[in-house]
C-alpha cells in the first residue's frame, strides 16, 4: 500500500503530465482561463487525498454496496427462527461472506 506522500508524487507527476500537454482550466464568466499554480497544488492534494482515501476505506463502500439488504436479512431470519426453514438464511449468510471474501480489508 502506498503512502500519502507516495501517492501526491503519482498525482503530481499526472496532472503535470496533463497540464504541460493539454492545459488545465477553470471556467470563469463564459472565459477559459489556465489555473493557477496555487489551484494546481490544490488540485493536486484533493487528488491524493481522495486516492487515499480509497486506498484505506474504499473496500467500505463496496461492502456497503454489496452486503444483501435489511429486508433479505430480515426475510431470512423471521423464516429460519419462525418457520424452521433455513434456505434463505442459508443463502444470505452465503452472500454476505462472499462480499467479505471480494472486499476485504486491507492489510495492516
Amino acid at each position: 500500500m502506498a503512502t500519502l506522500d507516495e501517492i501526491k508524487s503519482s498525482a503530481r507527476a499526472e496532472l503535470q503530465e496533463i497540464r504541460d500537454t493539454e492545459g488545465i482550466f477553470k471556467q470563469v464568466n463564459k472565459a477559459r482561463i489556465a489555473i493557477t499554480d496555487e489551484e494546481f497544488e490544490q488540485m493536486i492534494l484533493d487528488k491524493a487525498y481522495y486516492e487515499f482515501d480509497q486506498q484505506e476505506n474504499g473496500y467500505k463502500t463496496s461492502r456497503q454496496e454489496g452486503y444483501p439488504s435489511m429486508l433479505e436479512f430480515i426475510e431470512a431470519y423471521t423464516e429460519k427462527e419462525i418457520g424452521e426453514d433455513s434456505t434463505k438464511w442459508d443463502a444470505y449468510v452465503i452472500k454476505y461472506n462472499q462480499v467479505r471474501t471480494d472486499y476485504p480489508k486491507p492489510s495492516e
